[in-house]
């Protein structure tokens, strides 16, 4: 993504534009998949960008804050991951064994969350599923149908 973006994105949030929330945008929205704060951490160091870990939790929380950027709370996790808000609804699949992650675009849910938003007084913002179980190498390592 171009820096004028990702400052767009900063400013259109009403936040300021500190060189820790570019650099933490720029790395995510270029990353191929979820990244823990400690995995977010090393790349900064990686690419000779200091920042304390503490600095790295703040700036992940307020830009999480600001739908910048996306937090998944996974099951038996100690960690969050993070991704770059794309902006396109999407759920998880984790396998239980291995913890490999595989991203749903397709959702079914929207039509009945559009139904429930017409029949009630709820104002829905959102919702979020992943889904548990054991991928195809898992499933063949442990012998499981």
């Amino acid at each position: 993504m171009k820096k004028t973006n990702i400052l767009k994105k900063i400013e259109n949030a009403g936040l300021k534009k500190t060189k820790y929330r570019v650099n933490i945008i720029d790395l995510l929205e270029k990353a191929d998949g979820l990244l823990s704060a400690s995995d977010i951490h090393q790349l900064l160091i990686d690419n000779d960008i200091q920042m304390d870990l503490s600095t790295v939790y703040r700036t992940l929380e307020k830009l999480t804050e600001n739908n910048i950027i996306n937090r998944i709370e996974l099951e038996k996790e100690k960690q969050s991951l993070y991704e770059y808000n794309r902006e396109k609804h999407h759920h998880f699949m984790i396998c239980k064994s291995c913890n490999k992650i595989e991203t749903i675009y397709d959702c079914p849910l929207t039509k009945y969350e559009e139904d429930i938003k017409a029949h009630s007084d709820f104002l829905i913002t959102g919702h979020k599923i992943e889904f548990y179980g054991y991928c195809k190498n898992c499933r063949k390592r442990l012998k499981i149908n």
